[in-house]
């Protein structure tokens, strides 16, 4: 059945786009073939012509002159443009070319020129004169035959480029529905997100005082003597710690707070992240270095200090089992005030099935965690007026990029 809805969906997808090429063309090809019959009928009007004036020829007295013979071939063909009476005789006679007509091997030739004065229709036909035979060379003016071709021609053109329209609103109507049930099931997942948000909001609003309570009771009986009952509970503290975490993420997502900007030096968040480092690393040989310009500028220090937190969380577990881990902090000055702070780790980096995924709230691809890591960390710095990018690193690992275009940086003291 999965196979079946794939292929079913694959060729929905393709309908579109080959409707969009095969309906003009079917449609183009309707219009030159429909052209080319016109064209045909055009020739068959002109050699119908040709051939009433090679019956009136026939039909003249023999002992005419040719003066007086092309006079009454031009008073009798309108669209007659040239008349050359050929004898057998005569130098151009001898053409090898018309020896076919000669011989009565052809009774009729004809064919289209073009000349400086336009389409000529020129038609080669025997007749008798003066006792002998004689090649009438009979050259029409093709234009003379225009009025069969032209508004049809007009009329075929007029129907393609309609016809070519009404697919162009089809494949428009379709493309507008599509795109419209698109952006409707886009709202109604954004909707459904953002009760989702709310509701994980209330929980974790209504889990964080018991669970306070817990925690405090725990720590509490941790305290007393016995080191069984240490070990017991140790392992306890550490599980409602990592709910308090989740509880947090839950209300960051639900309920993103309003920043607080101010002038902030960058060692006042420094100092605070090197201490974050040491917790981050839980006793695992991964080497931290910050790399930054003395930096002040416009920003709430505790926001922009949770998101450097989280995206450090995510490079040191990245990091951790990697031969020589190491996870690199930048904070860089850039023209125009704009301040730019990068993380890198030389872990395995992202896995490509996931880099269209990573900021879907509730994704991830580790065992445990919310997936709203990466979402939060997003809606923090958007907040604070940057941009929160992530891409491969070189040779390995991932390199997470934050970019305060607006914020009024400058060298500290």
């Amino acid at each position: 059945m999965d196979v079946l809805t794939h292929v079913r969906r694959s060729l929905a997808r393709l309908a579109l786009p080959l409707l969009a090429v095969i309906l003009p063309v079917l449609l183009l090809a309707s219009s030159l073939r429909t052209l080319k019959v016109l064209e045909e009928q055009q020739l068959v009007y002109l050699r119908s012509r040709a051939a009433a004036l090679a019956g009136l020829l026939e039909s003249l007295p023999q002992d005419l002159p040719d003066s007086a013979i092309a006079e009454l071939a031009a008073e009798s063909e309108p669209a007659l443009v040239e008349l050359k009476l050929i004898s057998s005789g005569a130098p151009e006679g001898q053409d090898p070319a018309l020896l076919p007509l000669w011989e009565g091997r052809e009774l009729f030739r004809s064919q289209m020129l073009r000349t400086a004065q336009g389409r000529i229709y020129r038609t080669e036909v025997p007749f008798h004169s003066g006792g002998g035979v004689r090649i009438a060379r009979i050259d029409l003016d093709a234009a003379a035959a225009d009025f069969l071709v032209v508004h049809a021609r007009h009329n075929v053109w007029i129907a393609s480029l309609s016809g070519l329209a009404l697919v162009a609103l089809a494949l428009y109507a379709v493309w507008a529905a599509r795109r419209t049930v698109r952006l409707e099931l886009r709202q109604a997942q954004l909707e459904h997100l953002a009760q989702l948000g709310q509701m994980a909001a209330t929980l974790a609003h209504e889990i964080r005082n018991p669970l306070g309570a817990v925690k405090g009771f725990i720590q509490l009986a941790a305290e007393q003597p016995g080191e069984t009952a240490r070990d017991l509970l140790g392992p306890a503290v550490e599980e409602v710690q990592r709910i308090e975490r989740l509880v947090h993420d839950l209300l960051l997502y639900g309920r993103p707070p309003e920043p607080q900007f101010r002038r902030a030096q960058w060692r006042e968040i420094e100092a605070r992240l090197l201490a974050h480092a040491e917790r981050l690393r839980q006793g695992q040989d991964v080497r931290f270095e910050i790399s930054a310009d003395s930096l002040e500028w416009t920003t709430d220090p505790a926001l922009l200090e949770q998101v450097l937190v989280n995206l450090l969380r995510n490079a040191f577990e990245a990091a951790a089992g990697t031969a020589g881990a190491e996870v690199r902090l930048e904070a860089r000055l850039e023209r125009g005030g704009a301040v730019t702070v990068t993380i890198a780790d030389n872990g395995p980096g992202i896995p490509p099935e996931a880099r269209a995924r990573l900021f879907q709230p509730f994704f991830t691809t580790k065992s445990s965690g919310t997936g709203l890591g990466l979402v939060i960390a997003r809606s923090l710095t958007r907040a604070l007026g940057g941009e929160l990018t992530l891409r491969a690193g070189t040779p390995s690992g991932a390199v997470a990029v934050l970019h305060f275009p607006a914020a009024s940086a400058r060298r500290g003291e």
